[in-house]
């Protein structure tokens, strides 16, 4: 018998079911096939730490006993011997005159107290010492007197800056004369100057004329020692020639000196800093080191020979 109509499914509907449960399947399918790569790719959980109590047992040593050492036997004393009882004494006889009493000494008498005496005043404290005030050094240099007694005569110069050489000062005249004693100016700084020259440190010139008496004819080693140039001439002839600007230095030379009174001449100049000096000494035929002339041999020069002092600049 047919089928009626209506329960007769169409064709194209049981095409599309067919359809739809196989792609629920495929849905399946992939579903699971994801979650397994998940867990797959999914690391492996961390073991967890464990805690691990340790419990440390100290293990108990047994003392050792130590060994009593056996007790000595104690020594058995002797028993006491017996004692005899003490035989009654007769009781002490006591003698009918009492025992004589001790002598009474009189006390002397203590000497009445000295007067007290009042100590004298201190003396009076010495009268303050007054400080003793130390001297000015003398100068080296001077002003000129009749009756100085500073034998060696000096012409100052004034120099151009930037002099060489004592030979400036032919050219020009002096502006001042002084007197010294004694060619003994060591070696200091030039802002010192010479002591008794004022202001005059750098660029001057000093002609210095004197005479000293020989005793007798001998040669003589003779040093001159200056800072910057000087020249030392006996009887007008140089003898010994340390010109030009330098460091302190010496220079030495021998020379016969005959006998009577010798003209010397020293010739300096000071250039610039830092350093100042002059100093002229001999040393004796037969000596073994160099001193000053000494003064008692060193005179004033011949009056003519000294040229007119520049009253102004």
């Amino acid at each position: 018998m047919p089928q009626s109509e209506p329960d007769r499914e169409p064709h194209w509907q049981r095409k599309n079911n067919r359809y739809a449960i196989g792609l629920v399947i495929l849905l399946h399918l992939a579903l699971g096939l994801f979650v397994m790569l998940s867990n797959f790719r999914r690391p492996p959980p961390k073991p967890e730490p464990r805690n691990v109590d340790v419990v440390i047992f100290e293990a108990k040593v047994p003392e050792k006993e130590l060994p009593t050492p056996p007790l000595e036997p104690k020594e058995v004393q002797p028993p006491m011997a017996e004692i005899p009882p003490m035989p009654d004494l007769p009781p002490a006889k006591v003698p009918d005159n009492p025992a004589p009493a001790k002598p009474v000494v009189d006390a002397i008498p203590a000497p009445p107290p000295a007067p007290v005496v009042a100590a004298p005043p201190p003396p009076p404290p010495p009268p303050p010492v007054a400080k003793e005030v130390a001297s000015t050094p003398p100068k080296l240099f001077e002003e000129c007197a009749e009756a100085s007694d500073r034998h060696m005569v000096a012409d100052v110069y004034r120099l151009t800056v930037g002099n060489q050489s004592v030979s400036e000062m032919r050219r020009r005249k002096p502006i001042k004369r002084v007197c010294l004693t004694q060619l003994d100016i060591t070696p200091r700084s030039f802002r010192e100057g010479f002591p008794g020259m004022g202001s005059t440190v750098e660029w001057f010139g000093m002609d210095i004329r004197f005479t000293v008496n020989i005793a007798e004819t001998a040669t003589w080693e003779l040093m001159l020692l200056a800072d910057d140039g000087a020249i030392l001439s006996i009887d007008d002839e140089n003898v010994i020639d340390n010109d030009g600007i330098h460091a302190p230095t010496p220079v030495a030379t021998r020379v016969k000196l005959e006998k009577g009174l010798r003209n010397f001449r020293v010739r300096y100049f000071q250039g610039p800093g830092p350093d100042l000096a002059l100093m002229l000494a001999w040393k004796k035929p037969g000596a073994a080191d160099y001193s000053y002339v000494p003064r008692s041999l060193i005179g004033r020069p011949p009056a003519g020979s000294l040229p007119q002092i520049q009253q102004k600049e």
